[in-house]
């Protein structure tokens, strides 16, 4: 009897952690099913980096070569940052975006002049943060180092 019990509650576990997994999306799935070919958004700061400029614009996402296009025709290729591959720095920044974060299905990217980026050839790294079944994008970018303004924070609409 006793048992029967142990093995009950370890069966139990182990469907809580099947659907807990299989709840979770990887960015691959992310990407072919929520991700928009085109948002419309704004950010008050500039990314580091074209394309990510500041004020209105709109940014379109070429999925088939991984690609993000401004409204100025400036283009970057992306590839995604597995979370064992995040750097520590990088890390401590997505802690404090937890809240901004929590509820959206999110991953993190690396840009490049180069297509299919590997690590070494990154310019820069961003998270993507997409609610509503994708119709709404927020993309971060991740760097903090100083400067005498803020950080890009793209909020858009998918078009």
């Amino acid at each position: 009897m006793k048992m029967k019990k142990i093995i009950g509650i370890l069966l139990l576990g182990f469907m809580a952690v099947i659907l807990v997994a299989c709840g979770q999306k990887s960015a691959e799935e992310m990407i072919k099913t929520e991700l928009k070919d085109s948002y419309t958004g704004y950010s008050k700061n500039p990314g580091y980096e074209n394309p990510f400029n500041e004020g209105d614009d709109t940014l379109k996402f070429n999925k088939e070569e991984r690609s993000i296009t401004n409204s100025q025709g400036k283009k970057k290729y992306f590839a995604v940052l597995s979370e064992k591959d995040v750097p520590s720095d990088t890390k401590r920044v997505l802690k404090e975006l937890e809240g901004d974060l929590k509820g959206t299905d999110n991953f993190t990217i690396i840009i490049s002049r180069e297509k299919n980026p590997t690590k070494k050839q990154s310019e820069a790294t961003y998270q993507i943060a997409l609610s509503d079944g994708g119709k709404t994008i927020r993309i971060f970018e991740l760097r903090r180092n100083e400067r005498d303004y803020g950080y890009y924070d793209f909020t858009g609409q998918a078009d």
